[in-house]
């Protein structure tokens, strides 16, 4: 499963989640058996990637690029890092936006 975050600073699995339009870069997770991140990458932009989930901390956020590529949207608490994000995919945590 891929999966991308909005972060307001690089600082690996702690990079904390922030809104899209003032995010300083986009964390891509790979996630795999048992959602153990494989992999995790860096990015500006999130437009013409392909994943299955964006993770915003506002429900409110503009995610209809998000949407016509054909992902879907799960709400996360203001403040959460990568790690904590992952932790509640985990669970199920974390609301899906419709």
């Amino acid at each position: 499963m891929r999966v991308v975050v909005p972060v307001s600073e690089i600082r690996g699995e702690e990079s904390p989640i922030c809104k899209i339009t003032s995010a300083k870069a986009f964390a891509f997770l790979r996630l795999g058996e048992g959602m153990s991140v494989e992999r995790l990458e860096f990015k500006e932009s999130f437009e013409n990637e392909f994943f299955d989930y964006i993770v915003v901390s506002h429900k409110n956020e503009d995610l209809e690029t998000a949407y016509d590529l054909g992902a879907r949207a799960l709400l996360a608490r203001e403040g959460m890092d990568i790690e904590q994000i992952v932790e509640a995919m985990m669970f199920r945590e974390l609301d899906e936006i419709v």
